[in-house]
């Protein structure tokens, strides 16, 4: 059942409007009663195609999961400053960014600068950089994922899909499995046997964004790629004032084969 404005959950949040909804659960706009001030409030539901005897597992798992998210603290990250579970969901407290949604942006102004692309993609970048030292991948990289506030600064928001880095074991370990979206997931996070997901997917989903903003338009599915190599228009076809450098970066990162795109954020 969705959660109601004005109900109380955890004896501490009032949720206040629903912002968003999707197959792994939601994102509200919440009050915290105890500090009075306003929250971000995920829910995340586990998939229900799970073995009911893998739950007590999961549930440590995801316990690990927002320990971990709690602990990053960088200027393009909204804090996660709770978790719990209730009702048989799981939910993580964050910081509410005020701003507007990058695909609001596209959506209004149409295709952005490449100074301000560049600009955010800086700052994202910064984030990954942030994220991927401390074994965290994002995995769901998109432009609804990422706010630009009043101030212009570009914040990675909604953790949902996240992986831990286990440089021990190279299998995806989450409790809220998902695809991510078709237009900005890589070829390899479809691969559910594997689990072969790491940094470069992250990689992969900042220059499918970053491709959007530039273009106007989101990019052929990975997929689509495969079955027809020609469908994604390189961006100076679209339009010649981007420079061919920013193209060939951004190509780069959406490379389908993960060793041929950068290897690192850092990179």
């Amino acid at each position: 059942m969705p959660l109601t404005p004005g109900q109380i959950i955890h004896d501490r949040y009032r949720v206040d409007a629903l912002l968003s909804q999707g197959g792994m659960g939601a994102i509200y706009r919440a009050f915290d009663l105890k500090l009075n001030v306003p929250c971000a409030l995920k829910e995340m539901i586990p998939d229900p195609r799970l073995d009911p005897a893998r739950l007590p597992q999961l549930r440590e798992q995801f316990r690990q999961e927002a320990q971990v998210l709690a602990s990053l603290r960088h200027p393009n990250l909204p804090r996660v400053t709770d978790h719990f579970e209730e009702g048989g969901n799981a939910y993580l407290v964050m910081d509410f960014v005020e701003g507007r949604r990058l695909d609001e942006v596209i959506a209004q102004e149409g295709r952005l600068s490449e100074t301000q692309v560049l600009d955010w993609a800086q700052q994202l970048l910064e984030a990954l950089i942030h994220c991927h030292k401390r074994g965290v991948i994002h995995r769901d990289i998109k432009p609804p994922n990422v706010i630009i506030t009043p101030e212009d600064r570009a914040m990675l928001v909604d953790f949902g899909l996240v992986k831990l880095l286990d440089p021990n074991d190279p299998h995806t370990r989450t409790v809220m499995r998902g695809l991510g979206t078709p237009e900005y997931a890589p070829p390899e996070q479809y691969d559910a046997k594997t689990g072969t997901t790491d940094v470069r997917s992250d990689i992969y989903a900042l220059g499918a964004t970053l491709y959007h903003a530039l273009t106007g338009e989101p990019p052929p599915t990975a997929t689509q790629r495969i079955v027809d190599p020609e469908s994604l228009v390189p961006i100076r076809a679209i339009r010649d004032d981007v420079s061919p450098i920013t193209e060939a970066v951004v190509m780069r990162a959406m490379a389908l084969q993960p060793d041929f795109r950068f290897q690192s954020a850092q990179e």
